[in-house]
């Protein structure tokens, strides 16, 4: 079992609502809870979202401990408010 007070407070928040049943190998299944955080900012070129907003993409999208999707702020909220992954 993974040490839950590593995670991120919105990693540790979806593994407390969703459990921890194949953290970090398997997302994107029915019943799993979609979360975001803050991408690591990183030198050189920053890559673009890909919603046409021609913003930078700032924020990653994650479903049971596994990255799923990047993209601006909004776009990523949008996909979390969307329900399961």
């Amino acid at each position: 079992m993974r040490n839950l007070n590593a995670l991120s407070p919105a990693a540790r928040s979806a593994a407390m609502r969703g459990g921890v049943d194949g953290w970090g190998q398997v997302g994107g299944q029915p019943g799993q809870i979609r979360y975001m955080e803050v991408r690591k900012k990183r030198p050189g070129r920053q890559p673009k979202c890909a919603c046409g907003c021609d913003a930078n993409k700032t924020h990653l999208g994650f479903a049971n401990g596994v990255c799923l999707i990047s993209g601006c702020e909004m776009r990523i909220r949008r996909w979390v408010k969307a329900g399961a992954a």
